[in-house]
């Protein structure tokens, strides 16, 4: 029996060693190594002394931009509005250990207790601040790679092109810069080979704005400055602005022929033009506040509502008179102008060319376009005539007013896409 419980007693006490051995060998560093090598680092550590034994060498500080969402492209105050983190790493030659002295890998810092690159946003908008905060932790692994990654919401200037409003494309920089430091001192440039320096994290599509393409780039070497500049190109989702802003528009324009349609006894002319152009008044006002106050570029949406008001002035001045002529006393001689007006809105009509017509119950007189009768035109028919050549005239314009602005609007967006 005893020899027989040795044999099977003999694997299990085996197994139960090497597991004891394994336990040992993987077994990680204790809390109080952690703080020893942490204070042992720390001791005589100055956050003011870049990190190098050689104070004439560079530190190289690399990044990288992460994308979570675009908040807000303010076309007003021309500036964009994000949400995101930048990489930043870089070598620091004093906190450096030997990992298999330590048995310890990594370590976290608090940002206020080692030396980061004072970088700054140099094309914000707000409050002049550095990146991260106090309670941002940086890793450091133990051949003295930091790595920092502060989240923040960025507000930077962006000029807007509104040319093309809605049917516009934005290219937004957002650029950091080493504000105290020179280039020889604190390089900071991208990470080398990284075919993606704008990169997305959780990132959220904005309703209105949507991503074409990102772009990055250092600032050159014979520059002084040290600083990355990242580059979003923006496309504006124009359906909202096409169902709410431009086919009312086109809808108005439309609308406002009628004006040469109602019938100048109906007495409802002079307020319908002007209820039309009251009506573009308000959409120019409604896209002026989309757009920026300057002058340096103009919305071709907001000058072809500058142009119908205008038409719509011309309009309305047309069915004053009209209106006038059409109460004139019979007892006045029609013009040579008016006849003029009278006879091509006949060859127009092609309802007088060479036709009898009826001028009194016995006898037919033969009239055509050269008939200077006056008992054949009367103010009526001047009224009805002006009506007439003033409708296909604005019809023409306006469908060719309206081919201008699309083909243009879209063409631009492709151009630029």
């Amino acid at each position: 029996m005893p020899g027989h419980f040795l044999i099977f007693t003999s694997p299990i006490v085996v197994i139960l060693c090497c597991c004891a051995a394994l336990i040992d060998i993987t077994s990680g560093a204790s809390v109080e190594e952690y703080k020893l090598l942490q204070s042992t680092l720390l001791t005589n550590y100055s956050t003011s002394i870049r990190p190098l034994l050689d104070q004439d060498d560079t530190v190289f500080v690399y990044s990288g931009f992460y994308l979570a969402g675009i908040n807000e492209v303010d076309a007003v105050n021309q500036r964009l509005i994000t949400t995101g983190f930048l990489e930043l790493s870089w070598d620091d030659e004093f906190l450096q250990w030997d990992e298999d002295e330590f048995d310890i890998q990594t370590l976290y810092f608090k940002q206020k207790d080692i030396w980061t690159p004072d970088v700054v946003l140099k094309n914000g908008i707000t409050t002049f601040e550095e990146l991260g905060g106090e309670f941002y932790y940086l890793q450091v692994t133990s051949d003295g790679r930091v790595t920092w990654l502060p989240f923040q919401v960025l507000e930077s200037k962006c000029f807007i092109d509104i040319t093309y409003f809605p049917f516009d494309d934005q290219k937004c920089s957002i650029t950091f810069h080493s504000w105290s430091f020179s280039k020889d001192e604190v390089n900071v440039t991208l990470f080398v080979d990284d075919p993606s320096p704008v990169d997305s994290y959780n990132y959220v599509e904005n309703s209105v704005w949507g991503i074409v393409s990102t772009d990055a780039f250092a600032s050159p070497e014979i520059e002084a400055e040290s600083e990355v500049t990242f580059i979003l190109h923006l496309r504006r989702k124009p359906l909202y602005f096409i169902v709410n802003l431009i086919s009312p528009i086109v809808l108005l324009g439309v609308v406002r022929l009628l004006v040469f349609v109602i019938p100048a006894d109906a007495g409802e002319k002079m307020s319908f033009a002007m209820a039309v152009f009251l009506s573009f008044a308000v959409f120019l006002s409604i896209i002026s506040m989309h757009l920026p106050t300057n002058s340096e570029k103009t919305s071709l949406l907001g000058v072809y509502i500058v142009v119908q008001m205008i038409i719509g002035v011309g309009t309305i001045v047309i069915s004053s008179f009209q209106l006038r002529l059409h109460h004139r006393k019979s007892e006045r001689k029609v013009g040579v102008f008016f006849r003029g007006v009278v006879k091509v809105e006949r060859f127009l009509r092609c309802t007088t060319c060479n036709e009898s017509r009826k001028v009194s119950g016995e006898k037919n007189v033969e009239v055509s376009l050269h008939d200077d009768d006056n008992g054949i035109i009367n103010w009526t028919d001047v009224s009805s005539a002006i009506d007439f050549v003033s409708f296909w005239t604005m019809l023409v314009f306006e469908i060719t007013a309206m081919t201008i602005i699309i083909a243009t609007l879209i063409g631009g967006y492709d151009l630029i896409g």
